[in-house]
């Protein structure tokens, strides 16, 4: 068996605490890399970190759109999720895709009853890197999600400064036909929140198609 995240040998670095009471697939040092965010005083907004109550941001967002994500991020975007995000998905290792599939699965849960929605890359960047990152990590959960969204804006959101992001216009259509989403509860996924600005938008198109409510998961902030 091995480390989902380096895959190195589990055997040759298991502790004892891992051997008996650890249900990840992570190493010894890689767990180090991964820092979880306490969703108890985590904002209810954008799942910022010790933000007991709603972060300004989100309060902007509130007075700006009329609503806010409900995004659940897992882990700080902090350095070692930085370099598994690097090596998985701009180096390409897709061997890394089930670093955290414990705790991924373990929230999915959550959302029994949701139309599960991967954020979808443009034709033009899933040709480049050959597969959808989030899409990639869902697989592994064996829980069902379907391209409610497609995607035509070009630039990648790495590339993008933070005032560039939030004033992105639209990038999004509906994939399915209005009737598909109409008083349906959707989860949005997408690998990392940083101004919100792309869940923002694919929220707003639904919840104008007819979705109920719409909430995000993201794997990091």
């Amino acid at each position: 068996m091995r480390c989902s995240c380096c895959q190195e040998e589990l055997v040759n670095n298991l502790t004892l605490r891992e051997l008996f009471f650890s249900s990840n697939r992570r190493c010894y040092y890689c767990e180090k890399l991964f820092s979880k965010i306490d969703q108890e005083t985590a904002c209810s907004g954008c799942g910022r970190s010790n933000s007991l109550e709603l972060c300004q941001d989100c309060y902007l967002w509130k007075q700006k759109l009329g609503f806010v994500m409900n995004n659940i991020s897992l882990f700080h975007y902090d350095e070692g999720f930085r370099q598994w995000i690097e090596r998985y998905k701009f180096i390409g290792d897709y061997r890394l895709r089930g670093a955290f599939l414990v705790e991924l699965t373990q929230t999915l849960q959550l959302f029994r009853g949701y139309l599960i929605c991967p954020l979808p890359l443009s034709k033009e960047r899933f040709e480049q890197r050959g597969f959808n990152q989030v899409c990639g990590c869902l697989d592994l959960t064996r829980c069902s999600y379907e391209a409610l969204l497609k995607r035509a804006e070009l630039t990648p959101q790495s590339e993008k400064s933070r005032e560039e992001r939030l004033q992105m216009t639209q990038p999004f259509e509906l994939k399915v036909s209005k009737e598909k989403i109409r008083n349906q509860r959707v989860l949005l996924v997408d690998d990392v929140y940083t101004t919100g600005r792309t869940l923002f938008h694919a929220a707003e198109l639904l919840y104008k198609n007819g979705a109920e409510t719409v909430k995000s998961l993201t794997f990091a902030r």
